[in-house]
């Protein structure tokens, strides 16, 4: 099983990153805030999951690969992601650590528009709905499937050009998917 991660430029060009099983945060557990970095980051995203084996498949056809929804949290070690930028090397170490992708349990999925927001402390940073997101699920499935043989089981983070920014222990992290809290954890 692999995570299939949507990432978004400020200029909002989009690539993808691909993480091992080993970064999933399940189960509402804890985000224990890594000593390698001083600065924490995450970004809300809606996550799917693969039902079908297949590879270059068409953005028509997208949708038939995935047929459940959630969720997710994907954290940034912010300086380490900066240490490793000024010196020119690759940066997914800074997003691909163990436990650095939180998700909530999975549901079933129709193809309907679904609102998300994420809640720090409380108070309600972001919102978004599936079709406001900068490249549709259905574009970056297709996008994942023509670099990749999508496997049922893997794991689509759709992403968010959002990022929020300062996360420190004893923050409380929230997610709903329409009206169901299905993330509620602390930053420890």
């Amino acid at each position: 099983m692999k995570l299939l991660c949507a990432e978004y430029a400020p200029e909002g060009e989009i690539t993808l990153s691909v993480v091992g099983d080993n970064a999933l945060l399940r189960n509402n557990n804890d985000f224990y805030f890594p000593a390698f970095t001083e600065e924490v980051s995450c970004v809300p995203q809606l996550v799917l999951r693969a039902c079908k084996l297949g590879k270059g498949f068409s953005e028509r056809f997208a949708s038939r690969y995935y047929n459940e929804i959630g969720v997710g949290i994907r954290f940034y070690a912010d300086t380490l992601e900066r240490r490793l930028k000024e010196r020119g090397l690759p940066f997914g170490l800074a997003s691909s650590f163990d436990e650095s992708a939180a998700q909530s349990e999975m549901a079933e999925y129709d193809g309907r528009r679904v609102t998300y927001r994420m809640a720090v402390n409380g108070t309600v940073v972001w919102e978004e709905a599936s079709d406001d997101l900068p490249e549709s699920m259905n574009r970056f499935v297709a996008m994942a499937g023509a670099y990749y043989m999508i496997k049922i089981g893997d794991f689509f983070y759709c992403g968010s050009p959002f990022r929020y920014r300062g996360l420190k222990i004893g923050d409380r992290l929230q997610m709903w998917l329409e009206d169901r809290c299905l993330l509620d954890f602390c930053v420890k």
